[in-house]
């Protein structure tokens, strides 16, 4: 018995110790400055290519990114709880246009000088080339009008590039 009651104050102190760690107010990604050491990797050259395309079927016609920015972010806990605010989850996601874009207070200018652009070609096909290995989110937009609706949105999808490989993504 007395085995027993120890075991138990013994969980029931683990239990009280998690509930309280629970309660410490966590750090904000969003409200935290970024680091160059957490991006250091990103602003190299590397040996892979990332490609892909953004094609959205919607009553029976296919909509592209055709002339919108396709934008590759590394991997951060900045860029992940970013991410994770626009999109609900850090590793795929599509925004509807109809819910507008998602504010921010301020963009931290060391994420801002990190994203890599490129444009989506006329068939909704991007590429990002020389990138160095590690995490990233490719993002992109296919909007269009539906009479005065705003329909689509933007998606989102994180992925590995290593080994000097050509990684395809295909959105959403």
């Amino acid at each position: 018995m007395k085995h027993a009651v120890l075991i138990l104050g013994s969980l029931l102190a683990v239990a009280g110790c998690a509930q309280f760690e629970a309660m410490v107010p966590q750090k904000d990604p969003l409200s935290t400055p970024m680091t160059p050491a957490e991006v250091d990797w990103s602003r190299k050259s590397g040996a892979s290519t990332v490609s892909g395309s953004a094609i959205v079927k919607s009553g029976g016609e296919t909509h592209t990114c055709a002339g919108q920015s396709a934008i590759l972010i590394p991997d951060t806990p900045y860029a992940q709880a970013r991410m994770t605010a626009i999109f609900g989850n850090s590793s795929r996601g599509r925004r509807a246009a109809s819910l507008g874009p998602v504010k921010f207070e301020r963009d931290d200018p060391l994420y801002v000088s990190t994203l890599r652009t490129t444009r989506c070609d006329a068939g909704g096909s991007f590429s990002f080339q020389r990138i160095p290995d590690g995490t990233w989110y490719v993002t992109t937009t296919v909007k269009w009008q539906d009479g005065s609706k705003a329909e689509g949105g933007s998606m989102m999808r994180r992925v590995d590039v290593n080994g000097g490989r050509l990684v395809k993504v295909s959105l959403p």
